[in-house]
């Protein structure tokens, strides 16, 4: 680390004080018992490693000390203080900040955002002064960082590193880091060793999880020893071997040596090559590879290591190419049929199937060998899922659970089984033991050199280079999306293949392109020629030009000023001033349930209810306020609407958070409760509406109804709100990633429950806006917009899955489609002819939201 960090590591002192007590704490998962009875001290100052193999209840204790799992026994004690709701927010409370194998840093939001959200409340500052605040704690850390970029941009090794400092810059009691260095190169994992001993000196008790025994032996005062869910003991890190560990997490005896393997020969058959191969962030690039061999791809942490592995499989290409035993390769499907296999190291979203069970996990690409006629033979599925189990040494309660129900390795061990199942020709594995123990470490590295002794090939990249120098038979180094180094593997080691690092690429801007940088005690590559690599430079244009929101807003209002335009050509009476408040009129109601909508969506919800509660609020206006004053009638119109809003939302929030129905089902269910209740009251239209209720709502201000006046304020306010204060980040932050957002100690729940009952109160209100202009009570007026609802918010930039969007844009959302709506009457179409036409605009909105996340999101 730097001078700076260097100054504050003198600066720690060292005490007696328990941190962290467990007491018999425990937990079990149906028929399995994943930790018992472990009882543990960890004092302040104190680096506490926490092994064990793969199954044996680390993460489980992680997780009940962080209040992400609830123990079925024991008690779980923060200092003196005793945790007994087991949440991540009383843990928080408690002192404790935990990093988690796979994060919890929101991609969407900025690198500020990201360090405010995940730092204590009474740290945090103002959130008009997060900006500069980041920037500061980030120089402080030695992180070269631009706080306004989002986070995903940056590479994989940086955002692990940046969620560490943000852990350890907020110096809590207890710091929990569960495999924080698992896909860290070896530069990333120097800094984060470091980062602990800052933590520990700083008085925070540290206790990590790891797999590489090395940084126990580098950085730990003790290790504490799991073996299946049961506490072995704790020995000091200077007083027991890496072997001795090893046979104390396994219980017996492991045989710790690499495979052999033979001199490295020209003349094996070749299986693949790739001539001027390119992507992005990688090329171009030639390569063979032969039979028998197995190739590492080493190199500094976004360096293109990973694309080069996806590319040698045709995914991500965008030049060159790739061809199998001479025939060339034109898709990933064509390379699976020609035994091209890839196994990428995010065994979460790519490697594994959630949704699907362990047995049909292992059996998914070998579904042809276990069939006759196209069924499945249950016996020979069965022998071939217990011999796969048995071979990977898998632990698991059933093949019936999913895969999410294991650890972080059996979970890959599933991964690797599956590949290794289908017999590939050539094997492309990316990160093959991250996350896995050093027993079953070994038996993977088995099965791969067997693979290659059959005549195969295989691929690996990994972020471990002594693991690369002690199973690959060839090594070749990245640097800036080239090959810069061939080395053969058997005389390399860490050291050999680490120096051969020639420069270290990061991402440093919002457009995700490598900007190169000498790594420490290197002499930087010449930027000569093609080799060199693209440097990215600020952009002149200001951020909120090139914002994604920003310019999506701008985009709607062209299409209504073009559709406008079109519209007063073919008719000019439809710039007339009764033509426009009429369709401004139309767009009152819309656009108070657009609003509503889009307080559930942002959350990550959905609620088709809007439109019953809307026809249950006309309803109800038709029987409550039908005769007296202005001002009673308002009064009663708006508490009605509020006591029916506040009921409807209750029962989705408890239907959706509480009994966890999806939202879909449960505010379906809502929708036939709730429609049912209307039709009770009003089997058909009647009920006068009072006229005085009517005329003070639909009152206007030249064109513009004075409702639509004050919804347009706000919706400004709203925003301001949402985008400017550190409470519409929470609000935010779970609608982008709930889980990560729960971790946080942000009440995901609550926030969501509460969007529910916001959003029917808004619903009913904007019932009372319909009444006013329907004048009668109709049980099924509102169902026309319960699509609108929805389509008006995510036409002005709301995503279904949460998280994104503004309140302008569901404003302008739902102006556009009241505006479409009022066409058939101007232009004398028929209403087929102006569904059609409506369904074709919301498209084209649509799909200039869609196309260019899609084209973000394949840059990536």
């Amino acid at each position: 680390m730097t001078h700076s960090t260097d100054e504050m590591l003198k600066t720690g002192t060292r005490t007696d004080e328990v941190v962290l007590t467990t007491d018999g704490v425990s937990k079990q998962y149906g028929p399995v018992t994943a930790l018992s009875a472990m009882s543990l001290t960890v004092r302040a100052g104190e680096v506490r490693a926490l092994v064990g193999e793969n199954g044996s209840g680390k993460s489980t204790f992680v997780g009940i000390v962080s209040g992400t799992v609830v123990p079925n026994t024991g008690t779980v004690t923060i200092g003196t203080r005793s945790l007994t709701k087991h949440l991540p927010v009383e843990s928080q409370n408690a002192g404790v900040l935990t990093v988690f194998q796979d994060g919890s840093l929101l991609a969407a939001l900025t690198v500020a955002q990201n360090l405010y959200i995940g730092t204590p409340a009474a740290q945090r500052p103002k959130y008009g002064e997060i900006s500069t605040w980041a920037s500061e704690r980030l120089a402080e850390y030695d992180l070269d960082l631009d706080p306004l970029l989002k986070v995903a941009a940056l590479a994989p090794g940086d955002r692990q590193i940046l969620e560490i400092v943000r852990a350890v810059m907020a110096k809590p009691r207890l710091l929990l880091l569960d495999e924080s260095t698992s896909a860290l190169d070896a530069s990333g994992v120097d800094k984060v060793l470091d980062l602990m001993r800052l933590a520990a000196l700083q008085g925070s008790a540290v206790l990590f999880v790891t797999h590489r025994l090395a940084e126990v032996f580098r950085v730990a005062d003790a290790v504490s020893i799991l073996r299946d869910g049961h506490y072995i003991g704790t020995r000091p890190a200077g007083e027991v071997s890496p072997k001795q560990i090893v046979e104390l997490m396994a219980g017996t005896k492991v045989e710790m040596e690499f495979p052999p393997r033979s001199p490295l020969h020209s003349g094996a058959k070749e299986l693949l090559r790739a001539e001027g191969l390119e992507g992005e962030k990688f090329g171009p690039v030639d390569l063979t590879l032969r039979a028998g061999q197995i190739l590492g791809i080493a190199g500094a942490d976004g360096n293109g290591q990973g694309q080069l592995l996806r590319g040698l499989a045709t995914l991500g290409v965008t030049g060159g190419s790739v061809t199998s035993l001479g025939t060339a390769l034109r898709s990933y499907r064509q390379a699976t049929r020609d035994g091209i296999v890839f196994l990428s190291g995010d065994r979460k979203n790519e490697s594994l199937f959630q949704a699907l069970s362990i047995r049909e996990n292992m059996t998914a690409g070998v579904l042809r060998r276990l069939s006759t006629g196209g069924i499945v033979r249950s016996g020979a599925e069965n022998r071939f899922v217990d011999k796969q189990i048995a071979d990977f040494g898998i632990r698991l309660g059933t093949p019936a659970q999913p895969p999410s129900s294991l650890s972080g390795g059996n979970q890959q061990k599933i991964a690797l089984s599956k590949a290794l199942a289908t017999e590939p020709k050539v094997l492309l594995i990316d990160e093959p033991t991250q996350g896995v123990d050093v027993r079953s470490r070994m038996d993977i590295y088995r099965f791969i050199r067997a693979c290659a002794d059959e005549g195969n090939a295989v691929v690996i990249v990994s972020s471990d280079a002594s693991e690369l120098a002690g199973v690959a038979d060839r090594i070749v180094v990245m640097s800036r999306g080239r090959i810069i180094e061939d080395m053969p593997g058997l005389g390399s080691n860490e050291e050999s293949i680490v120096g051969a690092f020639a420069v270290e690429s990061r991402v440093v801007e919002g457009d995700g392109e490598p900007v190169s940088e000498p790594v420490p005690g290197t002499d930087p590559e010449p930027a000569a020629g093609p080799a060199a690599a693209p440097v990215v430079r600020r952009s002149r244009i200001p951020r909120w030009v090139r914002n994604e929101e920003t310019t999506r807003l701008a985009v709607l209002a062209l299409l209504m000023l073009a559709i406008g335009a079109v519209t007063a050509a073919q008719n000019p009476t439809f710039l007339s001033e009764l033509s426009l408040k009429n369709v401004l009129l139309i767009a009152t109601p819309l656009t108070a349930v657009a609003i509503a909508q889009y307080f559930v969506l942002l959350v990550g919800g959905i609620d088709v209810s809007v439109g019953a509660t809307m026809s249950l609020s006309v309803v109800l206006m038709s029987f409550l306020v039908n005769t007296g004053g202005i001002f009673p009638n308002i009064l009663v119109a708006i508490g009605a609407a509020v006591v029916l809003g506040v009921v409807v939302g209750l029962i989705n929030a408890w239907l959706v958070e509480r009994m966890r129905l999806s939202a879909v089902i449960a505010t379906i269910a809502t929708l036939g409760i709730v429609t049912g209740v209307a039709l009770t009251l009003r089997p058909t239209p009647g009920g006068a509406i009072s006229y005085e209720l009517m005329s003070a709502i639909t009152r206007s201000i030249g064109i513009f109804p004075i409702a639509l006046i004050v919804l347009a304020v706000l919706v400004v306010a709203g925003d301001i709100l949402l985008r400017r204060t550190g409470l519409g980040l929470r609000v935010r932050a779970v609608g982008i990633n709930g889980l990560y957002a729960d971790r946080l100690g942000i009440r995901a729940t609550a926030i969501r429950g509460g969007a529910y009952v916001l959003c029917a109160v808004l619903a009913a209100m904007a019932g009372v806006l319909l009444a006013a202009q329907v004048g009668i009570g109709d049980a099924s007026v509102g169902e026309i917009y319960t699509l609108l609802a929805i389509a008006a918010p995510v036409i002005g930039g709301a995503s279904l899955l949460g998280g994104r969007g503004t309140l302008i844009g569901a404003l302008l959302g739902a102006v556009m489609l009241a505006l479409l709506m009022t066409l058939a009457t101007v232009l004398r179409i028929s209403q087929g002819v102006n569904l059609l036409f409506i369904g074709g605009i919301t498209l084209i909105a649509l799909l200039t939201y869609v196309l260019p996340l899609r084209r973000n999101a394949l840059r990536r």
